[in-house]
Order: C-alpha cells, then sequence, then structure tokens
C-alpha cells in the first residue's frame, strides 16, 4: 500500500526523465516498484515543482501524501479551502470593480478531498468567499447532481457530512469589542482588519450552514489559494482581490520574503482562530503547484528556493513565494492532480464508511470533466490561470488528454 501511495506522490511532482535523474542525485530509493513518474508532470511544464521537492527533500523537508493522510485520520471537521483569483475581461465586473474570476486549478481537487474525507465519516466546510465563490459552489453543486443521478448512497453520505458554506466577504464591519477580544487596545492596520473580518464572517457561515451541530474546525486544508504576501506568478499584488483566510495557518520561520513576513508578524493566531470557530491547536494541510499558495512557506522556506522562477515575466519566489506554512505540504504539478492523489491515496490506506471509489475507477475522469464544463460555463466563467483563453484547460493543460491520462493513472496506481 505504501509504495502505491509513494507512487503517486512522484507522479504528481516528477515526469520519468525527471525522477531518473532525481534517483541520480540522491542515490537508490526505498520508494517502490510502482514510482514511476508520469509523463505530463514536473519539467514537461516548467514551474520547477521537481526542484522544489528535490530541495525540500535534500533539506529534510518531506512533502508527503501518506503523512497528509494520516493527518487527515485525526480530523473530525475539516475547512477546505480554495480558490485563486485571476484578473482577465471575459465575464462580468466583481467585487470591487474587479472583472475576473476563479481559476481553474483548485476547485476540482478541493472537491476530491472533500469527498474522501465525507466518505470517512469527516465533516467538511468547504470554503467560499464573493471572489471565488462562484466557480467554487458551482463545482460543488454540479458534483452533487452527479452522485445523486449516479451513486444516491454517497449523495446522501455528502448531504450529510459537507457544507457548501456562504459567501463571506474580507470588508464587513466589525464591533470594536471583537477587535479589542482579538488584538488587544493596538490600532490595527487595514491588513489585520481585513484578516479580523474574514474569521469572524467564516466563523458566521460556519454558524448558518451547520446551526446547533456546529463542531469546532480541527484541520485546516488549503489547495491552490493565494496566500501572503498574495502576489501572482508575474509578482503582481493581487491581495485585494483575495479574503485571507490564510491569517489562520502559521508563519513560516524566515528565510522567505522577510519584509512581507514581519509585517504580519503580530497577528495573534490562536484568537482569530477561535473568532472563526477553528481550534487553536488546529492541524494545517495544504497543496499547492508553484510557491504561492498558501503552506507553501514550508518548502519556499528552504535554501535556494526562492531563487527559482519559471523564467521569463514570471517572478521568482523571492518575490511571490508564500510566508503561510503547514503541518503538512504535498506538492504538484497541477494542484487539481495533488487533491486527487489525497482522495486516492486515502482509498488505500483509510477505509471508507461508504464506498464510492468503484464509480471513481470507472469514470473518475468523467466527473472531473464534468465539474471543469460546469465551472467554465456562463455565468461563473472560471478560466485557465495560465491562458485564460482556452476552453477546458487547466494550468495551460487541454483535459485530453493531459489531465484525463492522469486521473487514469492515478486510479490505476490505487488499484
Amino acid at each position: 500500500m505504501a509504495a502505491r501511495v509513494k507512487a503517486m506522490e512522484i507522479a504528481c511532482v516528477f515526469s520519468p526523465d525527471d525522477y531518473r535523474k532525481y534517483l541520480e542525485e540522491v542515490g537508490p530509493s526505498a520508494d517502490g516498484e510502482f514510482a514511476k513518474g508520469f509523463q505530463y508532470s514536473g519539467s514537461y511544464c516548467g514551474r520547477n515543482i521537481e526542484k522544489i521537492y528535490q530541495k525540500a527533500v535534500e533539506h529534510g523537508v518531506y512533502p508527503s501524501l501518506s503523512e497528509a493522510v494520516t493527518v487527515f485520520k485525526k480530523a473530525k471537521h475539516a475547512l477546505v479551502i480554495t480558490g485563486f483569483f485571476v484578473l482577465h475581461q471575459k465575464g462580468a465586473e466583481g467585487p470591487k470593480g474587479a472583472f475576473g474570476g476563479c481559476e481553474t486549478d483548485g476547485p476540482l481537487g478541493a472537491l476530491a478531498v472533500l469527498r474522501a474525507l465525507c466518505a470517512r465519516g469527516v465533516y467538511v466546510s468547504l470554503f467560499c468567499d464573493v471572489h471565488n465563490g462562484p466557480v467554487v459552489k458551482k463545482a460543488y453543486d454540479t458534483m452533487m447532481k452527479y452522485f445523486e443521478a449516479n451513486d444516491a448512497g454517497f449523495w446522501q453520505c455528502l448531504h450529510t457530512f459537507s457544507r457548501c458554506l456562504p459567501f463571506i466577504s474580507s470588508e464587513g464591519s466589525i464591533e470594536a469589542a471583537v477587535t479589542q477580544k482579538v488584538f488587544g487596545d493596538k490600532t490595527i492596520n487595514s491588513q489585520e482588519e481585513r484578516s479580523l473580518c474574514t474569521a469572524v464572517e467564516l466563523g458566521r457561515a460556519l454558524e448558518e450552514a451547520w446551526g446547533a451541530t456546529l463542531r469546532p474546525v480541527d484541520t485546516l486544508f488549503a489547495l491552490e489559494r493565494l496566500g501572503a504576501p498574495y502576489r501572482n506568478i508575474r509578482g503582481r499584488d493581487i491581495g485585494e482581490h483575495t479574503e485571507p483566510i490564510d491569517c489562520l495557518f502559521p508563519l513560516v520561520e524566515g528565510n522567505i520574503n522577510e519584509e512581507s513576513r514581519a509585517a504580519l508578524a503580530r497577528m495573534p493566531l490562536e484568537a482569530l482562530r477561535s473568532a472563526a470557530h477553528v481550534t487553536v491547536d488546529a492541524k494545517s494541510l495544504a497543496v499547492g503547484d508553484g510557491g504561492n499558495e498558501v503552506g507553501m512557506g514550508k518548502v519556499v522556506s528552504v535554501p535556494g528556493v526562492g531563487d527559482l522562477s519559471p523564467g521569463g515575466e514570471f517572478a521568482a519566489l523571492s518575490v511571490n513565494g508564500c510566508v503561510r506554512s503547514c503541518d503538512v505540504a504535498v506538492l504538484g504539478t497541477v494542484s487539481n492532480w495533488a487533491g486527487s492523489a489525497i482522495e486516492a491515496a486515502c482509498h488505500v490506506t483509510w477505509p471508507a464508511e461508504t464506498g464510492y471509489v468503484p464509480a471513481m475507477r470507472s469514470s473518475g475522469s468523467a466527473l472531473e470533466f464534468a465539474l471543469l464544463e460546469a465551472i467554465m460555463a456562463k455565468p461563473t466563467l472560471a478560466v485557465d490561470g495560465s491562458h485564460n483563453d482556452r476552453p477546458m484547460s487547466v494550468d495551460g493543460l487541454n483535459f485530453d488528454p493531459y489531465h484525463r491520462e492522469f486521473y487514469d493513472n492515478l486510479w490505476h496506481l490505487a488499484g
């Protein structure tokens, strides 16, 4: 079982050629006979994920799929966070007059993790904000309709254990007493105010969604979610279009974006978590494919990673690398792929209370295709974050053959 999970981890970050070179440098591996990489992963896409993974491992930081599953096994209520806002001119005007929408990488992978957890009796809340919420909710609703038509038993499981939360904003008003409770007597800046508002709004959304059955969130999971300093791949600051839900994640300890880290250092993590109905000792997990996503500070802070850049017009991670860390990081050439790998790894190592995997093995790529088609259609108009004019595409890769082959390969590895 462990060998199959490791093979999934390797497939997420290495092409076969990348993996051969990796073994030449690090020496013989105990990854097992299934570990070979995936033809469209790693250097095929040119975003350095294979280099980030290798540098992290060389410095004793292990992006581990199996460790992610181990942490999830202890969860009672997980908050699943996704949504990366992309500026474009395709759709209607959004919040703050911005023209743009959620990118296609994120929602599908987040829902894969949601399914895996619900099937094992873990309660899951799906985070939605005013910028990305329309796409995230469309994906969730489409998934629910899919299982209602194809697997009524699992649809009931999802209905029982998951909630797609009401949209939240970071621009609401906060009572003075609440500010005092979280920050004390000090004067807070706009970033701290937005963070507090996001935390309080999340708490209210959880109360509305779960009512009297609400239990505190004890596990935080972010997938392809932009984190502080909120700079996209080109280094552009899009913080005003990003609700700072990453305020619930710990700061990295130095070595990257010191100015941004220092500006956030006085935020009271435990108090913000309490305001959001999150336990102060909540475990945190994160998935990213570039380094600017929530939680990726865990690997971006590794020596040498900050110098990496996709090249050309794109920024080095010393500019846009996220300063928020996590307990467990999982890397993927495409973040959606890593989310699906967590789902498949759960199947291999953690028996489900409600089975649904036979349907995924026979038509998992069909579900992912349906979700992608739904979120890219009007009115939500999710876009490829690399090429916003491409239909049925994620991270510059068309669904066929790239994504379909990955999903089919993944469920083959699941056995």
